[in-house]
């Protein structure tokens, strides 16, 4: 299977019917292969007894502390999850990694997030060979590689934007078709977005529709006066209530804090959801190495890739979607229209800071 070419949608069937053997990393130094003294490293794990998790996703993956709590209730390891933006996250590794004081053991990242603290700050180390691994999407896989970061994150799941209505606000008619319907005037003023000055799903927005709308595209759009935020779990409460009309760019996972409103609705405009890859890395140095390791393993299992489905993300496992309500399955199975480019990041993102001044 082949990744998308630019403005083309990314096969469904590739994502979930896919698999392919995360197995490249079996001859790093240091770790053994799956099949070799996983025992071992549960044991280890239950020694260590505790995991500090960075969850940059900022609460766009509820699912996260559902997989902090079975997994606490599983080993008995007991894990502490701190939720912040991506932005945060990377800045606390690196000034920790520095210092030499390790706190976190885990964090979770997106692809653009992996690519700039392993290329840029270093402050990643190899997770190693896990047993699931053989799970995961060929293509999810491949992409990967392609970056230059599947050996430093794990995949869990790929979180696709929509747009958030207030159906209130905003009659039937009236909805976005498009993308391009946002600079309609008659949202001026009337606009939430996710800051797209730093990594997060505001970038993610801007980076997939700088390259495929342009410019002159995200200068119209800051035309429109939106209000930018980085408390995206709030965003959604205040279209909610009816302080904004819509919330650009709406990421599925935050769907489940709000779907049972009487007032809100999805959108996925035309030309699809833009997308981004969803996983953990491991810091540099850590204190916790082997319950890392094993979380990102239970990443992997049956119930927390069905419960990411639940969230409405897409989940990294082949064939997990096929098992979720009817409901989900027809929001996740939206054309994926386009993502980051992680070597063009900072690129892109002094870009989105000259417009959205």
């Amino acid at each position: 299977m082949r990744m998308p070419r630019k403005g083309s949608g990314w096969s469904r069937e590739g994502v979930l019917l896919s698999a392919l053997a995360i197995c490249l990393l079996a001859a790093l130094a240091g770790w053994s292969s799956p099949a070799d003294g996983w025992s071992q490293v549960v044991e280890a794990a239950r020694r260590e007894n505790q995991l500090v998790l960075y969850d940059g996703h900022g609460g766009a993956i509820p699912t996260i502390q559902f997989a902090a709590e079975r997994f606490q209730r599983r080993y008995g390891i007991r894990v502490e999850v701190s939720v912040m933006r991506a932005s945060e996250a990377v800045e606390r590794v690196r000034i920790e990694q520095r210092a030499g004081r390790p706190v976190a053991d885990l964090v979770t990242v997106g692809s653009t997030t992996a690519w700039q603290m392993k290329n840029l700050d270093r402050t990643l180390q190899p997770l190693g060979p896990l047993p699931s691994g053989r799970k995961v999407s060929a293509q999810i896989r491949l992409q990967m590689e392609a970056w230059g970061i599947g050996d430093v994150m794990l995949t869990e799941a790929v979180q696709l934007y929509g747009i958030l209505v207030n159906t209130q606000l905003v009659p039937p008619q009236e909805e976005p078709r498009s993308w391009m319907d946002l600079l309609d005037p008659r949202w001026r003023g009337k606009l939430i977005t996710d800051d797209p000055r730093a990594p997060g799903g505001g970038f993610v927005f801007f980076a997939a529709t700088y390259k495929q709308l342009g410019r002159r595209y995200h200068e119209a759009l800051a035309a429109q006066r939106p209000f930018l935020t980085r408390a995206i779990a709030e965003a959604a409460n205040r279209v909610a209530r009816g302080e904004f009309a819509l919330m650009y760019p709406f990421a599925l996972g935050l769907f489940p804090r709000v779907r049972d409103l009487p007032n809100v609705k999805v959108v996925i405009p035309r030309e699809g959801a833009p997308y981004v890859f969803q996983g953990v890395s491991m810091p540099q140095t850590v204190r916790h190495p082997n319950a890392a390791r094993l979380f990102a393993e239970f990443l992997l299992s049956e119930e927390v890739q069905k419960q990411l489905a639940r969230d409405y993300l897409l989940p990294a496992v082949a064939g997990t979607l096929l098992q979720a309500p009817p409901e989900v399955r027809t929001l996740l199975r939206a054309r994926l229209w386009d993502t980051t480019d992680p070597p063009r990041a900072e690129e892109q993102l002094k870009a989105a800071a000259e417009i959205y001044r």
